[in-house]
């Protein structure tokens, strides 16, 4: 991951007017594209009509409540990280939260530092499962490109009719033309591990992608 920190688009849903607006103020400052909805009814306009990476919702809000905000914005992009705020705290709240799918849960009051943590980490999630994403696409793609290389190299057809040698015996070679002869047939077929070591010394795959390529299939 690079030292520059990805720029999210952030939805802050807080009746509270001067926390809404101090939530804003700070991650605008940050860098982050941010909107305020002063509401849950509000909030589901909003997310209707634009994506958000991350969505900071207030448990409890006027016409619609945070865990409403969670599961519309979910059920619209499941990619979305929604972190629950409250100043109700309970550990059904925050149970109930969890089952439905929030990314984190803050209560209040609590100071800027702790939004900036849950933004970074949140961050660094979307980050990290985009990049994922864009490894194992690129995996497949190399491995079809594999493959098609593998299929260049085989023979279209086979060879001539069998010739006799002088002692009789034919040339299977010519016969068969590239299939392979019984004991030439491996046993086992390359594992997805070394199929990527492959990729690897072919100079496809640069050392940081190997690594987590490797990661990933060992895990």
């Amino acid at each position: 991951m690079s030292d520059a920190k990805p720029i999210l688009k952030i939805l802050i849903a807080e009746d509270d007017p001067n926390l809404g607006e101090a939530l804003v103020s700070y991650l605008r400052e940050k860098g982050h594209d941010v909107d305020l909805a002063r509401h849950g009814g509000e909030a589901l306009d909003l997310i209707s009509r634009r994506d958000y990476s991350l969505i900071l919702a207030d448990l409890v809000m006027p016409e619609v409540d945070g865990l409403t905000v969670l599961r519309v914005a979910r059920q619209r992009n499941p990619a979305t990280l929604v972190v629950i705020m409250t100043g109700h705290a309970s550990l059904a709240s925050a149970l109930q939260a969890t089952r439905e799918g929030a990314y984190d849960y803050l209560r209040k009051p609590f100071n800027l530092q702790e939004i900036e943590v849950a933004v970074d980490n949140a961050a660094r999630l979307l980050h990290l499962k985009e990049e994922n994403g864009r490894l194992l696409a690129k995996l497949d793609e190399l491995n079809t490109k594999l493959e098609e290389l593998q299929q260049e190299n085989i023979c279209p057809e086979a060879g001539p009719a069998p010739v006799q040698n002088k002692d009789g015996a034919y040339h299977l070679r010519t016969f068969l033309g590239c299939y392979p002869l019984p004991w030439e047939m491996s046993t086992t077929q390359p594992s997805d591990l070394d199929r990527l070591l492959g990729l690897y010394r072919e100079n496809l795959l640069t050392e940081r992608e190997f690594q987590i390529l490797k990661e990933r299939i060992l895990i």
